[in-house]
């Protein structure tokens, strides 16, 4: 078998120096020829000048124009007529799809970092694993440069981000240091002097008069509402009551005197009630005896006691009989 190129000569003879610095990237990148990022043009072209003159050079890029010859049963000196031929197909990778994750330089300027990375980088791998022979420098070239673009796709996205809050705050600031004029305030428009016949002027006269004898009714009605009040306060002054907080300072007990006289009064009608009978002053002295310990506690009880007693009666609440002086007081209600 024999490879036989066809323009073997006339590929000898390129001009690289018309191409693009783009254009001698991509064919740098398909013929394995390394070259510096920072590389210049002149550079470059004198590079693939000296590769490409080397006479075991293939030129990749012309792979699916390479001829394969088969002769059976001659041999190649005798005979280079061919039988067949067939065209060798380019790998996957070489594909414009897949070029650029084996080339950092043109993957970031085609952009591609910005697209759905991770489902290129499931495809480049699901091809590679379906090859008969694992190109495994191919597979780490292109998973270093998805890694790097994934990195570069995360710093620009993470710059812009940046410049975005920088600007807004340099908005905000702006906004806060701006002085503002302050609009004109609209004045309000004097309205023209008319000259006001006999008849309005009668009735502004009429209605000036009008008001004024409405603000003197009005004040004469507020004097004799305070005037009544005040008689009210003098009325209930002239009672002579005591207010319940004093009352219950005078009487001993945290109870004004109509509740002291109402409890009493309550206790005689229980008293009256459990024994089916008339209740005694004895009887009720000796409740105070059990109510109060010391010998003055039950003095001003038996004197408030009686004092109770006597408004009862007097309100006819109570009836009081006695039948000498200085003998027990038999109380019924």
């Amino acid at each position: 078998m024999r490879i036989i190129s066809k323009d073997d000569k006339s590929e000898r003879n390129i001009d690289y120096n018309k191409w693009t610095v783009k254009e001698l990237r991509e064919f740098c990148q398909v013929n394995n020829i390394k070259i510096s990022s920072k590389a210049r043009k002149k550079d470059i072209v004198k590079l693939v000048e000296e590769v490409t003159s080397h006479p075991e050079f293939i030129d990749r890029t012309k792979e699916d124009e390479i001829e394969v010859e088969i002769v059976a049963g001659y041999d190649e000196e005798e005979d280079e007529a061919p039988l067949f031929q067939e065209k060798t197909e380019p790998k996957f990778w070489q594909k414009p799809k897949y070029r650029a994750l084996l080339n950092l330089e043109l993957a970031k300027d085609s952009e591609i970092a910005f697209y759905d990375l991770s489902t290129l980088v499931d495809k480049f791998f699901d091809h590679m694993l379906r090859e008969e022979l694992i190109n495994y420098k191919i597979s780490g070239i292109a998973l270093r440069t998805a890694a790097v673009l994934h990195h570069y796709k995360i710093t620009s996205v993470i710059r812009e981000e940046e410049e975005i809050q920088k600007k807004e705050e340099l908005e905000k600031l702006r906004e806060r240091h701006q002085r503002t004029i302050p609009k004109t305030l609209p004045q309000p428009v004097m309205p023209k002097m008319q000259i006001a016949t006999k008849d309005e002027l009668y009735e502004a006269m009429r209605a000036a008069i009008i008001e004024t004898m409405q603000k003197k009714e009005k004040l004469r009605r507020r004097r004799i509402k305070r005037e009544e009040e005040k008689k009210r306060r003098l009325e209930r002054k002239s009672l002579a009551k005591l207010p319940k907080e004093l009352l219950k300072h005078i009487s001993g007990k945290e109870k004004t005197i109509e509740e002291l006289h109402e409890s009493w009064y309550n206790r005689i009608k229980a008293t009256i009630n459990l024994n089916n009978k008339d209740t005694t002053f004895f009887d009720l002295l000796n409740i105070v005896k059990n109510e109060e310990e010391s010998s003055i506690g039950r003095k001003f009880a038996l004197v408030r006691l009686f004092l109770a007693l006597m408004f009862l009666s007097t309100g006819n609440k109570l009836s009081l009989f006695q039948d000498d002086d200085f003998q027990d007081i038999s109380i019924n209600i």
